[in-house]
């Protein structure tokens, strides 16, 4: 009777493996099948787009691999932070801002979506706002500037919001080239502290090729403690060779240690 069990369960067991291996085959193979669905479907959607912008554009008519791979890579990018039913707006970026197809979207997203927790329609925004920075700046550059302004008080939320948001071309300031001449131009006239703190927060296109026209400005009008018996003097000689404009500053709560006593400028509209 004993033995009669055995081969019963025996049976039973043998029966139910192939059952088993039946039901994962079938599983793999449905996964498989959608994946293949899938990448057919974006590697139609990618043909489809590569055709328009090499006729758009007068792009090359057959583009070497290396430069597919990368346009590949760049558009899978835009789809993915414009969400479903953004396939047109991918195009419309694209056919804009052409230089977007040989920038790193990767690593820029890699960046500032996954290392500094910027939302993705954020992301897209930024791509179709500056897509200079994307194409020729680098993220050394763009994370050192992001940490003076962190020195300066500005938390990470005041970054997204003001920097990369409105001013993203600050962005491509060098801090040691750009930034710094222009401090120790300020401090020589006695913006200092707070002072400079609130300068950097209400006007930070400060930092541009013309901040000795702004500084003269703000020296008539007795804001942020700037003397109008002062020149800068060793730092008058120093310029900030090589930046770029920015839009003037935005309203908002100040940095933590700045000091009042001036109106904020409101940011151009969202």
């Amino acid at each position: 009777m004993h033995g009669v069990v055995q081969h019963r369960i025996t049976l039973q067991s043998s029966s139910q493996r192939p059952q088993r291996g039946l039901v994962a085959t079938r599983a793999s193979t449905t996964h498989a099948t959608i994946y293949k669905a899938r990448r057919h479907s974006g590697n139609l959607q990618l043909q489809h787009l590569t055709y328009e912008l090499v006729n758009a554009l007068a792009l090359p008519a057959e583009p070497a691999p290396v430069d597919l791979q990368r346009w590949s890579k760049n558009i899978d990018v835009l789809y993915d932070v414009h969400g479903a039913g953004g396939a047109d707006r991918v195009r419309r970026a694209l056919l804009a801002n052409p230089s977007l197809l040989s920038a790193d979207l990767e690593l820029w997203h890699s960046f500032f979506v996954a290392g500094f927790g910027l939302p993705p329609d954020c992301f897209a925004k930024l791509a179709s706002d500056c897509p200079l920075l994307l194409a020729e700046g680098d993220v050394f550059t763009a994370g050192s500037c992001m940490l003076f302004f962190k020195s300066m008080g500005w938390r990470n939320k005041d970054i997204a919001q003001r920097i990369i948001g409105y001013y993203p071309r600050l962005l491509l300031l060098d801090v040691a080239r750009d930034i710094d001449p222009v401090i120790r131009f300020l401090e020589g006239m006695d913006c200092r502290g707070g002072d400079l703190k609130l300068l950097v927060w209400e006007f930070p296109r400060i930092f541009d090729k013309d901040y000795r026209r702004h500084v003269r400005k703000f020296q008539y009008l007795g804001m942020y403690g700037l003397s109008i018996h002062r020149n800068g003097g060793a730092a008058a000689g120093t310029n900030a060779a090589g930046g770029v404009s920015a839009a003037g500053g935005g309203g908002g709560e100040g940095p933590r240690g700045a000091s009042g006593g001036s109106t904020l400028l409101a940011p151009s509209g969202r």
